[in-house]
């Protein structure tokens, strides 16, 4: 009621980390982000903003993530 307003899921996908893809940094996003391959990074969406981080069965993070929401089949 009176709290922090809840956005929606992203339904759609604007980007995407390939399998066998491979980035040592930060990632930066807005919208929503499929990662099949490895961040070795923190992976950030835009504040305020709706965003959706899926990662696949083959996706690995090895960083801190702060999205909206996420959706992990992989590994953090």
């Amino acid at each position: 009621m009176f709290g922090k307003k809840s956005t929606k899921p992203q339904s759609r996908i604007d980007s995407l980390i390939a399998h066998g893809t491979r980035i040592d940094g930060d990632i930066s996003f807005s919208g929503g982000l499929r990662i099949d391959g490895e961040i070795i990074g923190n992976v950030r969406a835009g504040a305020g903003q709706a965003s959706t981080l899926v990662l696949s069965e083959q996706a690995r993070v090895e960083g801190a993530i702060e999205v909206s929401h996420l959706v992990v089949n992989g590994t953090i």
